[in-house]
């Protein structure tokens, strides 16, 4: 990390030029027409350029994707707009340090999409020019993305910086209730095969469930090879059970107005103690560190897990029907010992970061007008599900996604578009979504606002840090996280005894805790000052 932070550093000095073009706003622009406007360019209706123009574009591929060139989305969208692109798709595990070394080697694409780019990206490259400002292009040429700023200013004050500027553009999911992307599923067929009826809805009957699919044979092989329940590290499975011991999520959180760290709480013990109950007596899978999000599927295609975070069972199961996910219960948040109130994270109505222009692209005007068809009720569709979708009746009332007879549907859509497994700048319509046609599977929209909705709360609103703010967390944060995703896993796995905890808080002080604490206090002040 420090190497790291020495090269962006370094950058920082041998880009001065750069920054200062940038910061006048004529970096990157194409060559202009008379009238100011770039020449092979469109203002309105398609193409957006008359001569087909070809950028560079990156972003993080999923294992579940095809190739990127041969994406429904993106051939579609060279159809209609006449912009192309070379792609440069690292996989997600690496994709962060892959991001990371094009910024500090200034080998930049012109565009960054599913770009995964932190508010810490923003604030960093867009003050130094690698990025730049949007907003200006979005007040020209992005007439669908503005008016949904004009329909929501909660929008526009979460994706502008505090220098005033937007450096990258987010998917805004559409939902009129909480948006809770943690899903606690239980295999239905063990829990059939052993007769048990009802779920467990506290810590201590979860523990006895999984217990009893670890000795019970529930997939019937006459093995002893269940994993009662599987992971992929701690990957959302934070987000479900944190809040059974009354944390929301893994990092900061508002409490009655004051900001706390919640890896040092008592409850974040607590929650440690408990997965480390479970991982010794192989009641939580011992490979989860280690392991992919495709060796966990295995597993369960296999019939070996039962119990898993997800959005639906079908992406770990093996399920042969849709209906047959309905089998596979859900579970509502739980409760524990050193806490009595259902609660679940709930995620902001937003993803940042999910698309930004760089100054390497001289044709800003153009790529703006690209990106804006999905804000489009039509180009979020298109980003969504591809060009695979159709409308059951004249007056548009049921859709459906069309895929192969006997393939998976989102392995489907993933050789699509990048929406799955991904985050694309357009919107998720609750409206539209709301018009599939599920047949006989689930309505999972349906199943969240009556099982986790009226729990979710929110930890920490989504905010911007001052330049000098961002800096000292850089540093502060940075080794603060990293110390606790080591030491969190060495307790779970018994690497790190709990009579080191207090230990444990201790370093994390010495690291620095107040001070990121007031930055994320100071943060949240003014937020809450102009709600």
């Amino acid at each position: 990390m420090k190497k790291w932070l020495k090269a962006s550093m370094l950058t920082a000095v041998s880009g001065a030029v750069l920054i200062a073009g940038c910061s006048s706003g004529k970096t990157g622009e194409a060559p202009k027409a008379e009238g100011g406007q770039p020449k092979n360019f469109n203002a309105e209706g398609y193409p957006v350029v008359t001569e087909k123009i070809t950028l560079k574009m990156m972003g993080s591929k999923a294992a579940i994707h095809g190739p990127w060139n041969e994406m429904a989305l993106f051939k579609e969208m060279e159809k209609m707009t006449n912009i192309a692109f070379e792609f440069n798709t690292p996989p997600q595990a690496n994709y962060q340090e892959a991001k990371n070394l094009a910024f500090a080697s200034r080998q930049l694409p012109d565009v960054f999409f599913n770009s995964l780019l932190t508010p810490d990206d923003e604030v960093t490259y867009g003050s130094q020019g690698y990025l730049i400002p949007l907003e200006g292009l979005i007040e020209k040429y992005a007439p669908n993305f503005k008016k949904r700023l004009n329909d929501n200013p909660e929008i526009r004050k979460s994706i502008t910086a505090m220098d005033g500027h937007i450096y990258a553009l987010p998917l805004i999911i559409d939902q009129p209730r909480a948006f809770v992307p943690n899903r606690l599923y239980l295999n239905g067929d063990w829990l059939a095969n052993l007769g048990i009826t009802k779920v467990p809805s506290t810590t201590d009957e979860l523990y006895e469930l999984l217990k009893q699919f670890k000795n019970g044979d529930p997939n019937k092989n006459g093995k002893n090879d269940e994993i009662p329940m599987s992971n992929v590290k701690l990957n959302n499975l934070d987000g479900v059970l944190l809040p059974a011991f009354g944390l929301l999520g893994r990092e900061v959180e508002v409490k009655d107005g004051k900001v706390r760290f919640n890896p040092v709480q008592n409850g974040y013990k607590e929650y440690l103690t408990y997965l480390n109950k479970l991982f010794s007596e192989k009641l939580l899978d011992n490979e989860m560190f280690v392991q992919t999000s495709q060796q966990m599927a295995a597993k369960g295609n296999s019939n070996q897990i039962g119990a898993f975070v997800g959005s639906a069972p079908d992406l770990v199961l093996k399920v042969a029907k849709p209906e047959d996910n309905l089998k596979h219960p859900m579970l509502s948040p739980l409760t524990s010992p050193v806490n009595s109130e259902k609660l679940t994270l709930k995620a902001s109505n937003i993803r940042r970061g999910t698309f930004a222009i760089t100054s390497q692209n001289k044709y800003p005007e153009a790529t703006m007008r690209w990106v804006d068809y999905l804000y489009s009720d039509e180009g979020s569709r298109l980003g969504f599900l591809g060009n695979s979708y159709k409308w059951l009746d004249d007056a548009k009332t049921k859709w459906t996604f069309v895929y192969p007879e006997g393939t998976n549907m989102e392995e489907h859509r993933a050789k699509l578009t990048p929406d799955v497994g991904g985050q694309l700048p357009l919107i998720k319509e609750r409206s539209f979504d709301a018009k599939r046609d599920n047949g006989t599977a689930p309505d999972y929209n349906k199943l969240v606002d009556e099982k986790l909705n009226p729990y979710a709360k929110r930890d920490y609103p989504d905010v911007y840090f001052t330049s000098e703010e961002q800096k000292r967390l850089n540093i502060v944060k940075t080794d603060i996280k990293t110390y606790v995703d080591q030491m969190e896993a060495k307790f779970i796995v018994g690497q790190e005894p709990f009579t080191k905890w207090d230990d444990y808080v201790n370093t994390i002080k010495k690291m620095g805790l107040d001070e990121m604490l007031k930055i994320y206090q100071d943060a949240y002040d003014r937020w809450n000052k102009n709600k």
